[in-house]
């Protein structure tokens, strides 16, 4: 039995009140619905409120969201919701969340403010709680938690750690990063994190995909050479599939897009309100005449037009699956497209 596996097995029957409880309601050894807990007494923190979207085993469902049992319980001790980016797998539970618990405050970065508030407005739920934005110089202090904040870098803007001061030590919830020396956005505080580690962090909660790979991913950078290598030399129709979450990547295809003198149509709800909300906090520059309308598609020649979509996983009802099995509403693809992921 390796050491996780011992540590997850063992069932703590007891505990002190003055002892503090760290637990993971969703997230932990998985990829998604992150929701990660800090108790002492009478005080609980959360850190993001995530869904996991299904995989082909769990027909029929549309998210995986935690189980919020406990904290529907001790509902009277929740001091605060605490996000550390923008991504679905840390914000897409928090309407299914403030179903069941009263919140009285989220505390979001910039972006990923924006991004809950447009949520709990489609799920009609605005006004339900208050949603602070905070920075790296921001701080929370309650009876039993101080909480400072840090950049991090990531593929969307405006990411946080966190560094939780509590009766029993510090501990520090990185969020998801990418140390990347050469970033398209602002770069992690590296000055800060490492002031950290020498001052003393009893508990790191690591969580990055690929985090304990050995060497580095490639640059950001490095990506928008490729990209505006390929938007020069296509000479047909390019149909780009990606995060819709993934900003800086968005930026990348838009500016080579712009450069090449093609048109930018946008396929996609999630897309759609990522690009909107991105242009509005300046994360995205461009002109409203670089983009044209899905039905306004037929009216341009096809070396002109670049089509930004969702569906790079090849999720059945992401648009790129839908143009690629003729079911879409506005686009198929056809001879003479060139399909990026």
């Amino acid at each position: 039995m390796n050491l996780a596996e011992k540590y997850n097995s063992r069932t703590i029957d007891r505990y002190l009140p003055t002892d503090t409880l760290i637990f993971a309601l969703g997230g932990l050894g998985e990829i998604g619905k992150n929701t990660y807990c800090i108790q002492v007494d009478d005080e609980i923190i959360i850190i993001d409120a995530g869904i996991m979207f299904p995989d082909e085993n769990l027909l029929g469902v549309d998210y995986v969201i935690p189980d919020y049992t406990y904290l529907i319980r001790n509902q009277e001790k929740i001091k605060g919701l605490f996000i550390t980016h923008g991504h679905e797998d840390h914000i897409g539970g928090i309407p299914y969340l403030l179903k069941v618990v009263a919140i009285e405050n989220i505390y979001a970065p910039k972006f990923a403010k924006a991004l809950i508030e447009k949520k709990l407005e489609e799920h009609r739920m605005s006004g339900r709680c208050n949603v602070i934005e905070i920075n790296n110089e921001s701080r929370f202090t309650s009876k039993h938690f101080h909480i400072g904040f840090f950049d991090i870098t990531h593929s969307i803007p405006d990411c946080l750690g966190l560094a939780i001061q509590t009766p029993n030590g510090w501990i520090m919830s990185t969020g998801d990063f990418k140390f990347d020396l050469t970033p398209i956005g602002s770069n992690a505080d590296y000055q800060r994190i490492s002031y950290m580690g020498e001052f003393g962090i009893d508990l790191l909660l690591s969580d990055s995909t690929n985090s304990a790979v050995v060497g580095f991913s490639i640059s950001e950078k490095q990506v928008a050479k490729s990209i505006n290598e390929i938007m020069e030399k296509t000479r047909g129709r390019l149909i780009i599939a990606t995060f819709s979450s993934n900003v800086h990547r968005i930026q990348q295809i838009i500016s080579a897009a712009i450069a090449c003198d093609r048109k930018i149509c946008i396929i996609g709800r999630s897309m759609e309100n990522v690009v909107q909300i991105a242009r509005n906090l300046g994360h995205i520059k461009a002109n409203d005449d670089d983009f044209i309308d899905p039905t306004l598609l037929d009216e341009y020649p096809t070396h002109k037009l670049c089509v930004l979509c969702t569906g790079s996983q090849g999720e059945p009802m992401a648009a790129l699956s839908r143009m690629a099995n003729s079911s879409h509403r506005y686009i198929n693809i056809i001879p003479g497209d060139t399909v990026i992921f």
